[in-house]
């Protein structure tokens, strides 16, 4: 990220009223704390109690009121709205929501005794997203507010993983559902970033995900890459609808594969060669694999250690 291209975002970002959910630990913490030092304030949103004292942290650290905190369950529809309707509250409106928040499964699909924690996983890394943007969209919609929607997705939802089944469907339906908000530019950006797994709390300490023959070889990313392509997509005025592949060796790269995949099923269509639809289909599925695959794998420069500080 140029020096150029960092003043233009954080001049985006300062003055902004942003909401981050998952703001207690791991990426969504860094990202407040980010965006309060670029002048922005923010709202940080969380199931733990902790979170009131990052919040404390931070307004301490900056020495001003920068932040302020509201505890939620975001599998519960009716805290959504409650997290929302708290920051016209506190601040009078909202410009930026980041839906951060979410959970991996602990084992295997296959190998849980109900639905319990699959209805975890979908109600916190789906629904809830999309929930919080349909209200937020409505809001700038009827308000005439310029507005930006970050969503946190993962480079699990474009590689299927089989022992991530759950976790993997909703990263990657998060995916499908930014890149079908790219009508609401200009007034209404949202984007995603989807990036390899990073050394937070969430990957760290589960050991479903620590078992991936992937990270055992590769490691994980540290996380201040990510914040830098979250960044990014919230000042990125040019970004709309788009999704941000991240990985240790390579800088944060625009994912094509689903305006790709939409001309080819319209071509198809429109053609009358639906019959051959499947097989090419199938054929450019696995070239986009094998591409983000070799994007993650990229040589990491030395100077980049792949533990947390």
């Amino acid at each position: 990220m140029s020096t150029t291209n960092l003043e233009t975002y954080k001049s985006n970002i300062a003055g902004k009223v942003a909401i981050v959910t998952g703001a207690a630990s791991g990426l969504g913490k860094k990202l407040s704390e980010r965006l309060a030092e670029y002048n922005a304030q923010v709202l940080l949103v969380d199931i733990s109690p902790s979170v009131e004292q990052v919040s404390q942290e931070i307004n301490t650290r900056l020495r001003r009121n920068a932040t302020s905190w509201i505890i939620c369950n975001l599998c519960k529809l009716q805290d959504i709205q409650k997290y929302l309707d708290h920051a016209i509250h506190i601040y009078g409106h909202y410009d930026i929501i980041v839906n951060n928040a979410g959970i991996a499964n602990e084992q295997s699909l296959f190998s849980q005794p109900d639905s319990a924690e699959l209805d975890r996983i979908l109600a916190l890394n789906l629904r809830a997203p999309m929930e919080a943007t349909r209200i937020a969209v409505q809001y700038f919609k009827s308000t005439g507010r310029k507005g930006t929607v970050l969503n946190t997705a993962s480079v699990g939802g474009l590689l299927p993983i089989s022992i991530m089944e759950s976790y993997g469907t909703t990263k990657a339906g998060l995916i499908f559902f930014t890149t079908t908000c790219k009508s609401l530019a200009p007034q209404i950006r949202v984007n995603a970033v989807a990036p390899y797994f990073a050394n937070t709390p969430l990957v760290a300490n589960n050991r479903l995900v620590q078992s991936y023959p992937l990270i055992q070889k590769v490691g994980l990313m540290l996380p201040e890459k990510v914040i830098k392509a979250m960044v990014k997509a919230i000042g990125d005025e040019s970004l709309a609808g788009d999704t941000l592949m991240v990985a240790m060796g390579a800088k944060p790269e625009k994912l094509t594969f689903y305006d790709s995949v939409s001309l080819h099923v319209t071509s198809y269509i429109v053609n009358g060669t639906v019959n051959r639809y499947a097989t090419a289909l199938s054929s450019y599925f696995a070239r986009a694999l094998d591409s983000i695959l070799g994007y993650i794998r990229k040589p990491i420069p030395h100077k980049q250690s792949q533990t947390s500080p």
